[in-house]
């Protein structure tokens, strides 16, 4: 169970087999040489699968009667580090790391926007989620802005469907486990991230019924039928029709091919809507709970 931002504990469906966890490891690329996060962990039934074939195992969980239950089974364990605090208050490692986590589904995009967009990433990342939010990663059945952001740098994919009654409490929604790999080779030069985010929520927040539409504060019309002719596009296709491909060729072009002056418009676009979400979340974590008492190690 993970309490997340001090307030209230959320419910987590946890796997009752642990032959299937086992199965899972064996199709990870997890080695003896990884530092792995289990986020949520617990009574430890992913940890105690994790312990034999990492080199370290980072097992976080907030609930103070699971984390006792954590701690009488692994606390002698050498290669196990108990965290008994909120995933989301604290800092990730600063080498490399993996993430093998079943993680509560309600809280599956703060838990995402942590590891992805908020400092160090996970080289490589197993985490069980509800399938309504894979698909939204993976870009099924078309890109979204999450996927759009994460793709140029990450492979994703699905590693596992699960049934329903691999969980306890059994689920009311079909869930999967994805894969999420660092690309040696990212389709974005790593020091024009923060341009490549910020081009892709200024297109992605446009609301226009087009693509073209939405791009003509930045391409000119002439700009815009040479893309559409070399990423093979329609003119009429909407922004999220595009495959991330095409939308990194979109981003290669405006990085060289549009003026100063119109890439002011999209500048902070990312940092500005990171900034409302982060509002929006502290305005209805008060109308809903109260002003919270922060909880402490």
């Amino acid at each position: 169970m993970l309490r997340v931002g001090g307030l209230i504990p959320y419910s987590q469906n946890f796997i009752s087999d642990p032959s299937l966890i086992k199965r899972l490891l064996k199709q990870s690329d997890i080695s003896v040489s990884d530092i792995v996060l289990d986020i949520g962990a617990g009574k430890g039934v992913l940890t105690q699968q994790l312990i034999p074939v990492s080199k370290k195992v980072i097992a976080i969980e907030i609930d103070p009667s699971l984390f006792k239950c954590l701690s009488s089974k692994y606390s002698s364990v050498p290669n196990v580090q108990l965290v008994n605090n909120d995933f989301l208050k604290i800092s990730l490692p600063h080498d490399n790391f993996k993430v093998f986590s079943n993680i509560p589904f309600n809280y599956t995009s703060r838990i995402m926007d942590k590891l992805y967009f908020q400092g160090n990433t996970p080289t490589s990342a197993y985490i069980i989620m509800q399938r309504e939010a894979s698909n939204i990663y993976l870009g099924l059945p078309r890109e979204t802005q999450k996927s759009l952001l994460l793709k140029p740098f990450f492979d994703i994919s699905i590693l596992h469907s699960f049934k329903k009654t691999d969980f306890v409490p059994t689920p009311q929604v079909d869930a999967d486990m994805i894969h999420i790999k660092k690309l040696v080779n990212p389709y974005i030069e790593i020091d024009s991230i923060e341009k490549y985010f910020a081009f892709v929520v200024f297109e992605t927040t446009q609301y226009k019924t087009t693509l073209k539409k939405s791009l003509s504060k930045i391409f000119t019309h002439e700009q815009f039928k040479r893309l559409a002719t070399s990423l093979e596009f329609s003119l009429k296709t909407k922004p999220l029709d595009l495959s991330f491909k095409q939308w990194v060729g979109l981003f290669n072009y405006y990085q060289h091919g549009v003026l100063e002056s119109k890439k002011i418009l999209v500048k902070n676009s990312y940092l500005k809507q990171k900034a409302t979400q982060q509002n929006l979340k502290k305005v209805y974590r008060t109308r809903k709970f109260g002003n919270p008492t922060p909880h402490h190690l």
